[in-house]
């Protein structure tokens, strides 16, 4: 509506501005004549008729005009949400897009080199030692709240508290592994804009329980002598007591060549056939 009014206000205005250019030449003229009286007076009413006319249009802009004014302000009130918004975007294409977080690898076979282990570590070991032991109280000896204190010695008197993770869950592989991936997901939730109210009880109530209760099942053993206990097969694999990938490499082949055996035979090469 307010396009309509304009463009047809500027139409007037134009129009206006040709018939009052024609009007200033028609007095020129009647300035420049060396006719006869009537002649001129003839060439005055003419002028004067044309300004009447003119007021009268002119007068009819004017309102139009004044009509236009209360939407001159809601105008100039969009123009410079507009403007906002476009600065607003211009300003997010200029941050640096954020960095996503690589999960740490510890396999030996394509995992983490030696410089992204360092780091790896040294985060892991960090967010142990003052989220879960400090924060949580999840780290310690079962004789002590808090490892590497005067009550770390077992049956030292200290205050009797629920099994924790033991201090020495660095030299185990499947804490490290367990606790890794526990400490990126809480690294996601409170440093990057993943990170709600509600992912963060969502890792508390489900993540977090499950990782503590599999890492001290899986240190069993160093929970129940309140010390480390090594694995002697993670140093010495050949020992009748490792745990083994494959059970035994001739009963594999058989039975790999059982089921390879009850499989159908793969397409033939070449273009398939239509049907």
């Amino acid at each position: 509506m307010a396009g309509e009014i304009g463009g047809g206000l500027a139409g007037q205005v134009f129009a206006l501005a040709k018939d009052l250019a024609k009007v200033e030449k028609d007095v020129e003229a009647l300035g420049e004549s060396k006719g006869d009286v009537r002649t001129a007076l003839d060439q005055l009413g003419n002028v004067q008729d044309a300004l009447e006319h003119l007021e009268e249009r002119t007068g009819g802009l004017q309102e139009q005009v004044q009509a236009l004014a209360p939407l001159r302000s809601g105008l100039d009130a969009l123009t410079k949400t507009v403007k906002q918004i476009g600065e607003d975007l211009k300003a997010l294409a200029a941050e640096p897009a954020e960095e996503k977080l690589a999960v740490w690898n510890w396999s030996v076979d394509r995992g983490m080199d030696r410089e992204q282990a360092g780091e790896a570590w040294d985060v892991l070991i960090n967010w142990v030692r003052y989220e879960l032991q400090y924060g949580y109280g999840w780290v310690g000896w079962k004789s002590s709240p808090y490892a590497g204190n005067t009550g770390n010695v077992p049956n030292s008197g200290g205050p009797q508290v629920a099994a924790r993770i033991p201090p020495c869950w660095y030299r185990h592989r499947e804490a490290v592994r367990e606790l890794s991936w526990l400490c990126q997901e809480w690294i996601k939730i409170h440093h990057t804009s993943y990170g709600t109210p509600n992912r963060a009880g969502d890792w508390h109530d489900r993540y977090a329980p499950g990782v503590k209760r599999r890492v001290i099942t899986a240190l069993e053993a160093c929970v129940k002598a309140n010390a480390h206990q090594d694995d002697p097969w993670e140093t010495n694999w050949k020992l009748p007591t490792a745990p083994l990938a494959i059970d035994d490499e001739e009963a594999m082949s058989t039975v790999l060549s059982a089921d390879l055996a009850s499989r159908r035979e793969p397409p033939a090469p070449g273009p398939v056939a239509a049907s």
